[in-house]
């Protein structure tokens, strides 16, 4: 449990370094002199893919969901969806006497130009209790506090984002 925590915390140290290479701008910052841009970030009328790139996928008995052949809103609500719990399951499991217990919901899927975007939260627990007579320890209880990501979902691309809670979901 202490890898996966440790594992845990260094990744979300690194999710807001993912969020300055969005090309978006920095909220407050003078954009007059810059050229327009839609609500993603790209230039007007141009479609700029995403990066090639995956979720670093957490150590446990769930498999990363397979990415869908085509992508419509109602496939990728049910990818992110599916893709947020085994990722929580995974980050809370411990071994096969943990009883992860989770919630999970899609607040809002959006077409873009590059592809989809979501935002996915989830909230649970887990409390791992061997039998008496196993040789395993037990494990302490873990919370899975209320937790959205974004996802970015195009033809070659899933990016996951931390959220805000504080922050409007759009």
């Amino acid at each position: 449990m202490k890898r996966r925590t440790m594992l845990a915390i260094l990744g979300a140290g690194m999710v807001p370094a993912t969020g300055c290479l969005s090309g978006t701008p920095e909220s407050g910052s003078d954009t007059t002199d810059s050229p327009q841009t839609d609500a993603d970030g790209s230039p007007s009328g141009t479609a700029t893919p995403l990066p090639p790139g995956s979720v670093d996928f957490p150590d446990g008995p769930k498999a990363p969901p397979e990415r869908p052949s085509s992508l419509t809103e109602s496939t990728v609500r049910n990818y992110v969806r599916a893709h947020e719990y085994r990722y929580a399951y995974n980050s809370l499991w411990v071994n096969e006497h943990s009883d992860v217990e989770l919630d999970c919901r899609v607040d809002s899927v959006a077409d873009r130009q590059w592809g989809y975007e979501a935002v996915v939260t989830c909230t649970g627990y887990s409390n791992t209790d061997p039998p008496e007579d196993s040789t395993a320890t037990p494990g302490p209880h873990a919370d899975w506090f209320t937790q959205s990501f974004r996802y970015r979902v195009s033809e070659n691309a899933t990016h996951r984002l931390r959220v805000d809670n504080r922050d409007p979901v759009s």
